[in-house]
């Protein structure tokens, strides 16, 4: 895995970031277990629910405060959180699988917070990508090598047994700029997360979008926690689970997202310049929250691990192993 910085500076960075209601919560919030979470890259509006979890009051109203940090990537908050740096992090389910059947990783998926995956294939309308039969001889971006869209891609492909080797990958990060080599035939799709779908579309692009879903069943994006972590602090990871789903249904209720806004405006994220843009990725990030049904929010879902470990080893990303190694239901089940 590669290395992250994690440095005392930066959690004590972040603990300045905190938003506080009022110094008599805060006093009351001080005398709380604390418990460090670490977001899989920096901070976006994608991650709306820890931070109303902590500005909403969610956390405290479960016995615990949350200090915030951002993190470098995937793979390093699993890493982070095997070195004790942090209790709870957020990270793709796929990362999960990886960890623990390559190295042998102590940790373990404690919630789901994206059921599904939040890339999409994108290509263009009038000449569309369908569904992985339709990628075979083609070109295709993908965000980062051997990052989580070429890790998708290639399950896809395995999927349909088309051979990776026969699709051509291109680097081309995450942003709605990799249209325009699809408008000048260098690429014929790429993926990406939802958001960048969003941006194209708001701008009238004639774009397609093929889901991924359904050919991949690994959670997209989780919680997890070191088996040392769980054995140690299982209380304040369920509190910390129990204040998540309070503040995913508040925000669920919350039509206007104007309680979620006010809650994430002491975080000074860029994204903020622009809310209706933010409230619109939020509502997205949502279905995805939601995608396994209202009830199975936050909750973990063994059969998905399942399928989704046997999808990863058919494409070459994962070992033989017992899939029930990666996850525990254990705090879902008492949300």
């Amino acid at each position: 895995m590669p290395n992250a910085v994690f440095s005392r500076r930066a959690l004590l960075g972040a603990a300045c970031a905190a938003p506080l209601a009022g110094s008599a919560r805060h006093v009351l919030a001080q005398g709380l277990p604390e418990v460090v979470f670490l977001t899989p890259f920096g901070q976006i509006p994608a991650y709306a629910p820890d931070y109303v979890g902590v500005g909403g009051g969610f956390f405290e109203k479960n016995g615990i405060r949350v200090r915030i940090v951002g993190g470098n990537g995937s793979a390093a908050a699993i890493q982070q959180v095997v070195a004790g740096q942090a209790l709870v992090a957020r990270t793709g389910g796929i990362d999960v699988v990886r960890a623990v059947s390559g190295v042998g990783a102590p940790v373990r998926a404690v919630g789901t917070i994206a059921h599904t995956t939040t890339f999409k294939v994108i290509s263009a309308a009038d000449a569309p990508v369908k569904g992985p039969a339709d990628l075979e001889g083609k070109t295709v971006g993908i965000v980062s090598a051997g990052g989580g869209t070429e890790n998708y891609l290639d399950i896809m492909l395995a999927r349909v047994g088309t051979k990776k080797e026969s699709v051509k990958r291109q680097v081309v990060g995450n942003s709605p700029g990799a249209f325009d080599l699809v408008k000048l035939k260098r690429l014929d799709a790429f993926i990406a997360d939802t958001g960048v779908a969003i941006q194209l579309r708001a701008r009238n692009e004639p774009i397609f979008v093929l889901d991924i879903d359904p050919f991949a069943s690994i959670p997209g994006q989780v919680y997890v926690a070191s088996d040392e972590g769980i054995a140690k602090n299982g209380p304040q990871i369920l509190a910390y689970l129990r204040g998540i789903r309070a503040a995913m249904q508040a925000i669920a209720a919350d039509a206007s997202g104007e309680m979620m806004l006010k809650a994430m405006q002491p975080f000074n994220l860029a994204d903020l310049k622009n809310p209706p843009a933010v409230v619109t990725t939020v509502r997205a990030e949502e279905e995805l929250w939601e995608a396994r049904g209202k009830d199975n929010i936050v909750r973990i879902i063994p059969e998905a691990w399942q399928r989704g470990w046997q999808e990863m080893q058919a494409a070459g990303l994962a070992n033989a192993g017992d899939p029930s190694r990666a996850f525990t239901t254990a705090f879902s089940d008492q949300l």
